[in-house]
């Protein structure tokens, strides 16, 4: 009887613990949402920064509450929240656009630390502008190519956890971009960016970027699909193929268009992402919550067209 008493009063202790530490977060997220309005909607870059800076330091302070992974921050439906299948690693991501209608781009990583047995906060620093040959690149979160990432697929080599991202990046009046990027954690908790796990046309990167007209749009999506002759769906990283309009335009990526229903994928074989050249891509039968994912992504990227 008494050992049922003490379990008990442990189950109340942890659930009160909880409800306290609920609350509090719910401050702190009714906070990030005001901020967050103002980051998009502020009438000059210094107030958006102002208000980005605030951002940073009440989300870092409220991913160090106990118990905070668990809490879903959903109504703070300006940035991206992704939460990996092994529930060790979550993003919180986000673009600032300035008055010249460029982007600069923020998050926060919160990863569990197996070492330390608690989860970590990284803060990542966009130097996207000061990479070269970024797509060869082994990055830090304090050096990183920044981007707006929508999608977060977990890939097991051995016991090598990856972490493949797929973003956005606003870029410019002319051209914007698509990346495919690589987290993983090195020495137990170290974010790294970039691995050579991407076989493209004979060559091997590090991270995948394809720039393109600002006009237009470019399907990047993860999904199962037809093979080119294949009779089951599989798992594949699915984009249109984009081009210049010309030959002679060929690296002026403002001319740069996707090609009629011509659709490439990256496949993962034996620990690498493979490119697979013109996949059946047929629209897949998506669950009600897929559907409703992708219609968001889509409303997102228009935003992002209009402004």
């Amino acid at each position: 009887m008494k050992k049922i008493l003490i379990f008990f009063v442990l189950i109340f202790q942890i659930s009160f613990v909880f409800s306290q530490n609920e609350a509090e977060l719910k401050k702190y997220e009714d906070s990030l949402k005001v901020l967050g309005k103002i980051i998009i909607e502020g009438h000059t870059d210094f107030i958006k920064y102002n208000a980005n800076e605030s951002f940073l330091t009440l989300l870092e302070s409220a991913l160090l509450t106990e118990k905070s992974f668990d809490y879903p921050f959903d109504s703070l439906t300006s940035i991206a929240r992704l939460v990996s299948p092994d529930n060790k690693l979550r993003i919180f991501n986000w673009n600032l656009k300035k008055s010249d209608d460029t982007f600069e781009y923020f998050g926060l990583i919160q990863f569990w630390s197996e070492k330390d047995k608690k989860y970590k906060i990284f803060s990542l620093n966009d130097s996207s502008e000061t990479i070269l040959n970024p797509e060869m690149q082994i990055l830090s979160n304090w050096r990183w190519y920044g981007a707006h990432y929508y999608k977060l697929i977990l890939n097991k080599v051995g016991k090598k956890s990856y972490y493949t991202l797929l973003g956005w990046d606003g870029n410019d009046k002319l051209t914007q971009k698509k990346i495919i990027d690589v987290l993983y954690f090195k020495s137990g908790d170290k974010p790294i960016f970039g691995a050579p796990l991407f076989k493209y046309n004979k060559k091997t990167y590090k991270r995948m970027i394809f720039e393109y007209s600002a006009s237009v749009s470019m399907s990047l999506k993860y999904e199962k699909q037809y093979l080119l002759h294949g009779k089951k769906k599989t798992e594949m990283i699915v984009f249109d193929r984009v081009s210049p309009l010309n030959s002679n335009l060929s690296g002026q990526y403002q001319f740069y268009f996707p090609e009629t229903n011509v659709f490439d994928a990256f496949v993962f074989k034996n620990g690498k992402w493979i490119l697979e050249k013109e996949i059946d891509a047929r629209l897949p039968k998506d669950s009600k919550k897929d559907r409703q994912h992708r219609k968001e992504i889509i409303k997102q990227q228009k935003e992002h067209a209009r402004e």
